[in-house]
């Protein structure tokens, strides 16, 4: 049962009334006309409110509900009850707004724009290290290129129920924070906190789309108000139009190197397009800039990172937050410098792979070596590398065929200063089973699962033996379900407390409870979440064919190779590379949300489009290398999003192999490969 399953006998049916301009101080909202429909019991507007009107993930500047100014199109205003769903639908139609419309902020940001806060930039971050040296460079590339939006587009869309049980306002919605969640929502009631509870139950997808407070208040509001139970599901387009976005990105990444293909200097440009509010934008902006440069070593690096405040709707966390719009710049300019200067591309990464006590491109000092070598001598050994020549041989007269390949590191955790540790609960009944208490979800990554593998391990007992409530703010805080943290941090929780309560069942104690709380170290800070104490490692070859005759680009095959912490569950690590690389696959050809002053011009799936089954290779081989993580207990390492910033990097590369074309804007559309073969074919 999903949160959109859910329902309560009597609840009211919620719509949101939304705002129809991208930029525009209100002049008056008018419910008059919504009120009179039949079954409408209640309509919502800022000033019934009672508590904090603002909230927000790292810094509450966003309104529950727009009172003076409405900064994107499709902002709530209103949020109405009513006995049918008909009856609200009606109503939100039926609101009258008076706008007073203002010059709307695009990006990249233009002269005359207008400020929507203090600040055009909420992010402006120099960093690197060393000076850049005078003898010239035997290579000199720049890599230049824009990635858009991309939608979630997860299984189930937003949604949730809320009811008042025994005094306290109860809410079970699709969420990645309950303990979060619960604190937003107190203060935007104005009430304490153990008046709220908040249930993330199993739910159709997150991908880090659902850290941000979307159905919350609005269930949490109106049923407080009216006493009634509610319930809340966002129609797929309206899901499109005002959920949160991966973050569009314009990115510059110049490389220099000697003749021998030694790294020199690296010179990385990021600005990204944060939308109308902050959310997580410090976080993703922080995470294209501790991997932009790879994990190589250069002489000397300078990185400036930018993110802009827009009318472009609110952009958040996306599944490997910045880690394709940044790494896309490295390894295309590594695949250049390989091809210029004759080096074989596996050579070339070898050659200048970060070791231990290295300083990394922003410029901390790296813990622990790369863990690339291996990775790299096995994906040129497999056979999708070595039958290069004989599958681009084989394409048919109208087609070419490519065979690239790509290395990247990815983080895991949350980084310096980020990580507030876990807490769990575990004890034994009467009835000799077990419970199993965690505050975080399972958002559809397995990781119950796991943690359920890990506590029966280190009881000594069967996984049917143990019950497990989860997700659930009444239970221990166990942070949140995002940054690949929860296998890393929850999980080595789970085994502190497993290994707790059998010394206590084996010492014959009447304590059968306990809470265990588990918090790795934190290496020294950069900035707030920079670096992380370790990193995940993977190499990916792809081949692919370009139709010339329509510009489609196919991906025949992929071939990963990972480095694995201990594997909980293998065939889970293996899910979790298959959809991050479905992902990818996505940003790299296929996802292009189109903004129009502020609106999107494709919020369905007719136009914003996916790949489907159809889409994805047909041969997708993963080879995972088991190597314990030394810096927590159980040895893991958090794999959840590695999959999905190398693929769009590998595609890119096969392209060019295949074709010989760069490209300056992603998606890799066929009317840009088209344009490209015409060009050249042109010279």
């Amino acid at each position: 049962m999903f949160p959109s399953d859910l329902a309560s006998d009597g609840a009211l049916f919620l719509r949101l009334a939304r705002a129809d301009r991208a930029h525009a101080r209100l002049v008056s909202i008018d419910t008059t006309r919504a009120l009179a429909v039949p079954g409408v019991v209640a309509v919502l507007t800022a000033k019934d409110i009672p508590g904090d009107r603002l909230f927000g993930m790292i810094q509450r500047d966003q309104p529950f509900l727009a009172e003076d100014r409405v900064l994107y199109d499709g902002e709530a205003l209103a949020v109405i009850a009513a006995e049918t769903e008909a009856a609200a639908r009606e109503a939100a139609a039926l609101v009258e707004v008076t706008y007073e419309d203002l010059p709307v902020a695009g990006f990249p940001p233009a002269p005359g724009d207008p400020l929507l806060h203090d600040t055009r930039y909420c992010i402006d971050m120099d960093l690197g290290f060393g000076t850049q040296a005078d003898a010239a460079p035997a290579h000199d590339i720049e890599i230049a290129f824009e990635t858009p939006r991309q939608e979630h587009a997860f299984l189930e869309t937003e949604a949730g129920i809320a009811w008042i049980e025994d005094g306290v306002l109860t809410l079970s919605v699709g969420g990645q924070s309950p303990h979060f969640d619960v604190a937003e929502i107190a203060a935007g009631l104005g009430i304490e906190q153990t008046k709220v509870r908040v249930l993330n139950p199993m739910m159709g997808g997150a991908f880090g789309g659902k850290e941000d407070m979307n159905v919350q208040f609005p269930l949490a509001l109106a049923t407080w108000i009216t006493g009634r139970p509610s319930r809340l599901m966002y129609d797929r387009d309206e899901s499109i139009r005002v959920g949160v976005k991966r973050h569009a990105f314009q990115t510059r990444c110049r490389v220099t190197a000697d003749a021998q293909g030694h790294l020199m200097h690296a010179d990385v440009e990021m600005l990204a397009d944060a939308g109308a509010y902050l959310a997580y934008t410090p976080v993703v902006t922080n995470q294209a800039t501790e991997h932009c440069t790879g994990p190589y070593k250069f002489a000397s690096t300078k990185v400036r990172t930018r993110a802009a405040y827009t009318n472009n709707g609110i952009a958040s966390a996306f599944r490997g937050v910045g880690g394709p719009q940044s790494l896309l710049g490295i390894e295309q300019a590594m695949d250049v410098l390989a091809r210029q200067s004759g080096i074989d591309p596996f050579e070339l990464r070898r050659r200048n792979l970060l070791k231990a006590g290295d300083l990394a491109g922003p410029g901390f000092r790296l813990q622990t070596d790369t863990l690339l070598a291996p990775l790299l001598n096995a994906a040129e050994s497999g056979a999708l590398w070595q039958g290069r020549d004989a599958y681009r041989a084989a394409a048919p007269a109208w087609c070419k065929r490519g065979v690239g390949m790509a290395s990247v590191w990815y983080s895991y955790g949350l980084g310096a200063g980020g990580e507030a540790g876990a807490t769990v609960r575990l004890s034994q009944a009467p009835t000799g089973r077990f419970t199993l208490e965690l505050g975080v979800p399972d958002v559809g990554n397995g990781n119950l699962t796991a943690f359920l593998q890990i506590a029966a391990e280190g009881l000594g007992a069967r996984i049917e033996d143990l019950d497990y409530v989860m997700g659930d703010s009444a239970g221990p805080n166990s942070g949140a379900t995002h940054g690949s943290r929860t296998i890393y941090v929850v999980g080595n929780a789970v085994a502190k407390a497993a290994s707790e309560l059998r010394a206590k069942l084996d010492a014959g104690t009447d304590d059968p409870v306990v809470e265990a709380f588990f918090q790795p170290v934190q290496p020294e800070m950069l900035v707030r979440g920079i670096p992380h104490i370790d990193y995940n490692y993977i190499v990916q070859v792809t081949a692919l064919e370009v139709d010339t005759l329509t510009g489609e680009v196919s991906v025949a095959a992929i071939e990963n190779h990972v480095e694995t912490g201990r594997m909980i569950n293998p065939q889970g690590v293996e899910g979790q590379i298959d959809g991050a690389v479905a992902q990818g696959l996505g940003l790299a050809l296929y996802e292009d949300l189109v903004l129009e002053e502020g609106r999107v011009k494709n919020p369905n799936f007719t136009n914003y489009i996916l790949p489907t089954l159809l889409d994805l290779p047909a041969s997708t081989r993963t080879y995972l290398y088991e190597n314990p993580d030394r810096t927590n207990p159980l040895g893991v390492r958090g794999l959840g999003e590695l999959g999905l910033p190398v693929t769009p990097c590998s595609i890119a590369n096969a392209v060019a192999d295949a074709t010989g074309l760069r490209f300056d804007r992603f998606p890799i559309s066929p009317q840009a490969v088209l344009d490209g073969l015409r060009q050249e074919q042109g010279k």
